[in-house]
C-alpha cells in the first residue's frame, strides 16, 4: 500500500485516536488563536463596530465555505474506506474528482454570494453601524473563496488517507502569516475589516499552493498535474450520495444559527459583538472534542471499509470518554472566570457585560458536544451521511431556533434567551444520534 496512507485499522484504539486527532486539535486550536487575534486586532483599531462587522461577515463565509466541506467529506469518506480496502485506483480518481468538483463549485458559490451581498446583510438585520464594514469583509472573503475551499479539499484528502498532521503544519504557517497581515494591513495601513479579511485570503493561499507543492515533491498518491483534474461519473455519484446530505445538512445548520445570528443582532451592536467574542472562547473550548470527532470519523471510515466494526465501536466509545474529561475542565474554568477570559480579547465593558451572560449559559454545551461529536464521527465514517442530517437540522432549527426566538421575544431574556437555545439544541442531537447507534443501522455498507 501506498507509504501515502496510514493504515488506521490495526493497533491501540485509544494511543491511535489521541495521535490522530492531536494535529486536529492543535490545526483548530491555531487557527483559533488567530481568529483571537483577528477579534483583538479588530477590536483595537475598529471598535465594537468593526467586531461586529467582522463577525458576521465571517460567519456567512463560514456558511457558504461549509456547505462546500460537506460535500469534501464525501471524498473523505470515499477515500477512507477505499484506503481501508487498498485500492489505490479507486482513491486517485476520488482524489481526482474531489478537486475538479470544488474548483466548480467555488466559482459559482462566489459569483452568486457577491452578487446576493446586500439582500443577505439586510436579512440578517446587520447593525447600521456595522453594514458597511460587514459588507466589504464579506466581499473580501468570498473573492478569495476558491483557495479556502482548495485547502479544505486538500486536508479532508489528506484526513482520510491517515495524514492529520501535514494539515497541521501548513495550518500553523497559515495563522502565523495571518497574524502578521493583520497588523500590517489593520494596525499600521490602517485598512479596517477588509483589511482583516484580505489577511485571511492570502494567508489561506500561501497555505494552500505550498501544501500541495509539498505533496507533490514527497510523491504524494496523486499527481496534480492537469489532465489528472477530471470528473468521474462513478466516483461524482458516490460522492453527492455521501456528500450532498453534509452540505445540506451544514447549509440548514449554518442557516439555524444565522437566523439565531438574525435575532441577537436585532439586540444591538453590544449585543453582536458579546456574542462574537464568547464565541472565541466557546470554539476553543469545544475544539478537543471537534478534533476528537474527525479523527473518529477517519478510524471508522478504514474500520468499516476492513468490516471491523467491534473496532470502530470502541474508536466511538473512546473517543466520547477523552472529548468529556476534556469538556468538564474546560466547563468548570469558563464557570469560575468568564469575565477575566472575555476581557483577553477586548476592554468595552457593554461588549463584556453581553458576552458573560452569552457565555456561563452556553459553557454548558461542552458537555453535551463531547457526545455529539464522537457519535457524528461514526456516522461520517460509516457512510451513513444522510442520517447525520437528522440530528444536526432538528438541532439547529427545529430546537434552536424557537427556543431563540421564545425566550428573546416573548420571555424578554434578551442575549440569556439567545445564550439557553444551544445547549437545548445539543441535547436534542444526542437523543436522536444515541437511537441511531443503539439500533446498529450504521453498521450497513452504503457503497
Amino acid at each position: 500500500m501506498s507509504s501515502s496512507i496510514n493504515d488506521l485499522t490495526t493497533g491501540s484504539i485509544r494511543s491511535s485516536l489521541i495521535r490522530f486527532s492531536l494535529p486536529f486539535f492543535l490545526t483548530n486550536l491555531i487557527q483559533s488563536l488567530y481568529n483571537i487575534a483577528d477579534i483583538m486586532v479588530v477590536s483595537r483599531f475598529c471598535g465594537s463596530d468593526g467586531i461586529a462587522a467582522a463577525a458576521i461577515g465571517g460567519s456567512i463565509t463560514m456558511t457558504v465555505t461549509y456547505m462546500i466541506i460537506g460535500l469534501c467529506n464525501g471524498g473523505a469518506i470515499m477515500t477512507a474506506q477505499y484506503a481501508g480496502r487498498k485500492s489505490e485506483d479507486d482513491i486517485k480518481e476520488t482524489i481526482g474528482t474531489t478537486f475538479t468538483l470544488m474548483l466548480i463549485l467555488a466559482a459559482i458559490s462566489t459569483f452568486l454570494t457577491l452578487l446576493l451581498t446586500d439582500h443577505i446583510l439586510h436579512a440578517l438585520n446587520t447593525p447600521e453601524e456595522a453594514f458597511t464594514g460587514t459588507k466589504a469583509y464579506f466581499r473580501v472573503c468570498m473573492s478569495g473563496s476558491v483557495f479556502i475551499f482548495g485547502y479544505n479539499a486538500v486536508a479532508s484528502i489528506l484526513r482520510g488517507l491517515g495524514d492529520s498532521k501535514t494539515p497541521m503544519y501548513f495550518g500553523i504557517g497559515s495563522c502565523v502569516l495571518n497574524i502578521v497581515l493583520d497588523l500590517l494591513f489593520v494596525g499600521y495601513m490602517r485598512t479596517g475589516v477588509a483589511g482583516a479579511a484580505l489577511a485571511t485570503v492570502i494567508s489561506q493561499a500561501v497555505s494552500l499552493m505550498s501544501c500541495v507543492a509539498y505533496l507533490h515533491k514527497r510523491g504524494f498518491i496523486f499527481d496534480f498535474k492537469l489532465s489528472s483534474f477530471r470528473l468521474n461519473a462513478g466516483k461524482v455519484s458516490v460522492m453527492l450520495k455521501l456528500g450532498l446530505p453534509g452540505a445540506i445538512q451544514n447549509m440548514i445548520v449554518s442557516g439555524g444559527f444565522l437566523i439565531v445570528s438574525s435575532i441577537t443582532n436585532s439586540l444591538g451592536v453590544f449585543a453582536a459583538s458579546g456574542v462574537a467574542v464568547a464565541a472565541k472562547v466557546n470554539n476553543l473550548a469545544q475544539m478537543p472534542a471537534g478534533a476528537v470527532g474527525m479523527a473518529v470519523s477517519a478510524m471508522v471510515g478504514q474500520n468499516v471499509g476492513a468490516e471491523n466494526f467491534d473496532r470502530a465501536r470502541s474508536t466511538m466509545k473512546n473517543g466520547i470518554g477523552i472529548s468529556l474529561i476534556i469538556g468538564i475542565a474546560a466547563f468548570v474554568i469558563v464557570q469560575v472566570m468568564p469575565m477575566q477570559l472575555l476581557r483577553l480579547l477586548v476592554d468595552d465593558n457593554d461588549v463584556l457585560q453581553m458576552g458573560t451572560k452569552y457565555l456561563r449559559i452556553t459553557s454548558l454545551d461542552y458537555l453535551l458536544v463531547a457526545f455529539v461529536f464522537p457519535l457524528n464521527g461514526l456516522c461520517n465514517g460509516s457512510g451513513h451521511t444522510l442520517f447525520t442530517m437528522i440530528p444536526s437540522v432538528f438541532s439547529s432549527v427545529i430546537a434552536r431556533v424557537p427556543v431563540a426566538f421564545v425566550c428573546t421575544r416573548l420571555l424578554g431574556m434578551g442575549i440569556s434567551g439567545v445564550a439557553v437555545s444551544t445547549p437545548t439544541g445539543t441535547l436534542s442531537a444526542i437523543i436522536i444520534c444515541g437511537i441511531y447507534y443503539f439500533s446498529n443501522k450504521w453498521c450497513k455498507k452504503t457503497f
